[in-house]
């Protein structure tokens, strides 16, 4: 029975150990593209985490860039009121200038010698009328 036996038991040649081989490499070269499927899934699931989170950003972004949008309307009207107003300083400027003129015209008048004479002449008169209202 020992005879049978070493006769079924294969002997390790030449055919099984390139087959091992081959065996191997097919194993290595699996065990090298589940960790290329495994390596695409985790950059396709981090895609996919940026994108959510992208899109949970947008509306925040579109509330700054129209705060922003905002801002910028204000100090346009800002800058506008301040031209608005530097017209106007300068409009009262001239109207200073031409009060000023006026009031040293009538200062001029009432210095005159006919002033006072005409308002002395019509004093009583004044007078008068004030009595009699």
């Amino acid at each position: 029975m020992s005879d049978t036996s070493a006769a079924t038991t294969p002997a390790p040649d030449k055919n099984s150990s390139d087959e091992l081989s081959r065996l191997n490499d097919e194993l290595q070269a699996a065990e090298g593209r589940i960790m290329q499927l495994e390596l695409a899934l985790l950059q396709s699931r981090d895609f996919a985490i940026g994108a959510a989170a992208e899109a949970s950003e947008t509306p925040i972004l579109r509330a700054k860039l129209k705060n922003l949008i905002d801002v910028n309307e204000h100090n346009k009207n800002h800058l506008a009121h301040i031209a608005r107003l530097e017209e106007l300083v300068a409009d009262l400027l001239k109207l200073e200038a031409t009060n000023k003129a006026l009031r040293a015209q009538i200062e001029g008048l009432r210095s005159s010698a006919s002033w006072r004479i005409g308002r002395a002449v019509l004093l009583p008169l004044r007078i008068i009328k004030r009595i009699l209202r």
